[in-house]
């Protein structure tokens, strides 16, 4: 129970935090993103409740824009049907969506060799995930630790990814990994 699970369980917690990011809003970009949303009611939810702060913040005479809002890409479910959510913007959270594929718990060390990003399930899942969200001219992006893994990043560029999140301190290594692809070969042995 973590997620929008959550927060949809606690919707009076819920709108003062999105009140709080429409008010935010006024004064600069503002994304709004859900994490865990397994099922395209649990968007449209938390999106009526956003329509509720919005119109609360207006009601109050305050600049009330609505911020984009989009989910994050962490269940399968949801990966699999990204075509059904009205989001505005996705973004791949890497670390749940592995251990989710593979059935393998990052935190738990008889199975945690499993949870490998570089499983071809998963790159597979990613590859999709990006094609839909064209599909749909919707952008994508991935957060967690593969965006900035150089193992990984070759393989997130041929899935088609064109963003990506990392700490602070991994940005230096991410850019040089990243300047040192060559999109028109495959991945695999030898120097990218």
């Amino acid at each position: 129970m973590r997620g929008i699970r959550l927060s949809l369980q606690h919707p009076d917690a819920l709108i003062v935090q999105l009140r709080a990011l429409v008010r935010a809003a006024a004064l600069g970009p503002v994304k709004i993103m859900l994490p865990m949303v397994t099922v395209p009611e649990e968007l449209a939810a938390a999106s009526r409740v956003l329509d509720q702060a919005v119109a609360e913040v207006a009601a109050s005479g305050a600049a009330a824009p609505r911020p984009p809002l989009g989910i994050m890409v962490e269940v399968p479910a949801a990966a699999l049907a990204i075509d059904l959510f009205d989001a505005d913007f996705f973004s791949i959270g890497s670390n749940d969506l592995t251990q989710y594929m593979t059935a393998a718990g990052r935190d738990n060390a008889a199975v945690a060799g499993l949870a490998d990003p570089l499983n071809r399930a998963v790159l597979r899942l990613v590859e999709r995930i990006v094609a839909d969200c064209g599909a749909m001219r919707r952008e994508v992006s991935l957060c967690g630790d593969v965006g900035g893994d150089p193992a990984v990043i070759p393989h997130l560029l041929r899935a088609g990814l064109r963003s990506v999140s990392v700490p602070p301190a991994a940005l230096g290594r991410t850019k040089a990994a990243i300047a040192a692809v060559d999109l028109g070969r495959p991945c695999g042995g030898g120097s990218e």
